[in-house]
């Protein structure tokens, strides 16, 4: 595993439009893409991305600092938002080549941070699949606790366990870091 990367280096903010064909590329397989953007269509393609702008809220980007020019690696959003009650984060994705160094946690404690103090949501909920076990321990750190299974049926036929996780404003206040 490589080194987690320094805070320091990474930014976020909101998507533009450029940023779109990068994003396209962090999904390197079909079985990927279903994970972090069930109803895509592999190849993922800038269309794809652009048609759900319209319906998803907040769609933001991670950035890496490097050598005086800034690197698009992290994509979230939220897949539904109800004002002042909720929204689910989505689409969470990672630049391939810069997985398990700290991008994903960023990103996602971003969207939290921007749920709870931003839009004052009472709670906060993401579905992941059973088998994306660094996304669930990720999750798990964070202080999300599961709160229902749903099963899906994946594009090969093949039956898969979704886990709803939720966290709530105080317990995101109060949480202390657990280790994974």
């Amino acid at each position: 595993m490589s080194s987690p990367l320094s805070h320091a280096l990474l930014s976020h903010r909101p998507l533009a439009d450029a940023d779109i064909p990068t994003i396209c590329g962090f999904p390197r397989t079909a079985e990927e893409l279903y994970f972090l953007f069930p109803r895509a269509v592999w190849p993922l393609t800038p269309d794809q991305i652009r048609a759900t702008l319209g319906i998803r809220r907040d769609p933001t980007v991670a950035t890496l600092a490097e050598n005086g020019r800034e690197r698009v690696v992290g994509y979230a959003n939220y897949a539904t938002f109800e004002d002042g009650r909720t929204a689910s984060i989505g689409n969470v994705s990672v630049d391939p080549a810069l997985r398990r160094r700290g991008i994903a946690e960023y990103l996602v404690r971003t969207m939290i941070d921007r749920a709870f103090d931003h839009h004052r949501l009472p709670e906060l909920t993401l579905y992941c699949f059973n088998t994306n076990t660094p996304a669930l321990l990720l999750y798990a750190k964070l202080g999300m606790m599961p709160v229902a299974l749903e099963t899906r049926v994946m594009p090969s036929g093949q039956p898969i366990a979704l886990f709803k996780l939720r966290m709530d404003h105080a317990s995101w206040r109060s949480a202390a870091p657990i280790a994974a």
